[in-house]
């Protein structure tokens, strides 16, 4: 995120102080960085069924042990500040996304898409996903940060979908997007048709005509690749 420079402009009104301050919070964020970056790497490395653990990570930073603890108390710390930034990032990119579709299938069928899309583009977000219990963060208790609830509500809303269960749908929505997450990161490639037969499929089962049900996903899939300029993650990849 970028942010306005307010410091001075003659560096020597710069208080040492303040300075130092300032250079050693830079520092820490470099080295929170690197231990959130080798966290990653070390999930993408790990064999099914296994988590990265400490030695791990600062194996692949290249840190001593006390340089991990001077900066997360645990690496279920790293794990839950991991999963909050995807939860967070989803969100914002999912919302600009979203903004203009006015079908609300074609709205619950977008976060399936962008989810299952981005795991064959970034092998390392689709292992973390594969590999935690990714609805605590994409399906957050806190209502405005509520991904999967949002868009379903939006679509009960607008008659486009059937149920009664709030939380059996997001079950239904993000079960596949998990399953679906670690036959990507096994695969190694995008298959489109798929990710789009298995949205289509959740939609189906959110009560939507299968007819409905396609013409819904075609939309959100081409609002998806209209919009790619706009997502850091989206890149080109060899397709099954």
């Amino acid at each position: 995120m970028l942010r306005a420079d307010t410091s001075p402009a003659d560096p020597a009104a710069v208080p040492v102080g303040d300075h130092r301050v300032r250079v050693a919070e830079r520092k820490r964020e470099r080295m929170r960085e690197r231990l959130i970056d080798a966290t990653m790497a070390a999930y993408l490395a790990c064999t099914p069924g296994r988590h990265p653990v400490v030695d791990d990570v600062i194996r692949i930073a290249a840190v001593s042990r006390g340089s991990f603890y001077k900066h997360f108390d645990a690496i279920d710390e790293v794990f839950a500040e991991i999963g909050r930034r995807m939860a967070q990032e989803m969100l914002v990119s999912y919302v600009h996304l979203a903004a203009p579709l006015d079908d609300g299938a074609a709205r619950v069928a977008l976060g399936p898409l962008m989810a299952l899309v981005r795991s064959a583009m970034e092998p390392r977000h689709a292992a973390f996903v594969a590999r935690v219990d990714f609805i605590d963060f994409l399906a957050s208790r806190e209502p405005r940060a509520n991904l999967v609830a949002l868009s379903l509500q939006d679509g009960r809303t607008r008659s486009a979908l059937r149920f009664d269960s709030v939380d059996a749908a997001i079950d239904l929505v993000i079960g596949p997007i998990l399953e679906g997450s670690r036959r990507i990161l096994r695969a190694r490639w995008l298959d489109s048709a798929y990710i789009r037969e298995l949205t289509a499929m959740v939609l189906r089962g959110l009560g939507v005509a299968p007819v409905a049900a396609d013409r819904a996903v075609a939309q959100a899939w081409q609002r998806l690749v209209d919009e790619s300029a706009s997502l850091h993650w989206w890149k080109p990849v060899a397709e099954a």
